[in-house]
């Protein structure tokens, strides 16, 4: 799991190097070039990200083929991320919203699957399951942060009003009754 290249494709593509740094020339841009929005430093950055938003935000999208717009994450950051990218792997599994699974099927898929010889059919329809939600984080994170956006104080500024809400929505919730609810107690 993580050990392999993954290219992204299409418009998952040209969104994912608008948010990254490690966009073609992005160093060298003028400061207030639309060309990206460098609000990330790598594809990595934005993959577990995605991940997560997606997931948060429920939000899953399929393979984009439209365009041939490609971006390649490289083993070596996987290598580099590889503790991040299987927690965000887990946890993705056990909170995935998308298969009525019982709870005990949940831990399985999350923390036996990708090591079982016999389930290797049902571990890579996981990882499509995550990628899916990777795709759809690129596309929230995408039109969060970029809405009415040109410059790149514009980029920061939009990234500082998402996070400071997000960190709103995150303090209102109550872990106790959102954990009960999820437990069936509520």
């Amino acid at each position: 799991m993580f050990e392999n290249d993954y290219t992204i494709t299409g418009k998952h593509a040209t969104y994912l190097k608008f948010l990254a740094a490690k966009n073609s020339g992005a160093k060298d841009m003028d400061e207030s070039s639309p060309t990206a929005a460098r609000i990330f430093e790598r594809y990595i950055d934005v993959y577990m990200n995605a991940a997560i938003w997606g997931l948060l935000y429920e939000r899953t999208a399929p393979k984009d083929s439209e365009s041939d717009d490609r971006a390649r994450i490289y083993a070596d950051a996987y290598a580099t991320e590889r503790e991040n990218c299987v927690f965000i792997y887990r946890m993705v599994m056990l909170l995935d919203k998308t298969t009525t699974l019982e709870p005990n099927e949940r831990v399985d898929r999350a923390f036996r699957y990708d090591v079982q010889e016999d389930k290797k059919e049902e571990f890579a329809k996981n990882m499509e399951l995550f990628h899916s939600y990777v795709r759809g984080g690129i596309e929230e994170m995408y039109e969060q942060l970029t809405d009415g956006c040109s410059t790149r104080e514009d980029y920061l500024n939009k990234t500082f009003e998402v996070l400071s809400t997000f960190r709103q929505e995150i303090a209102g919730l109550s872990y106790e009754d959102e954990l009960a609810k999820l437990l069936g107690q509520h």
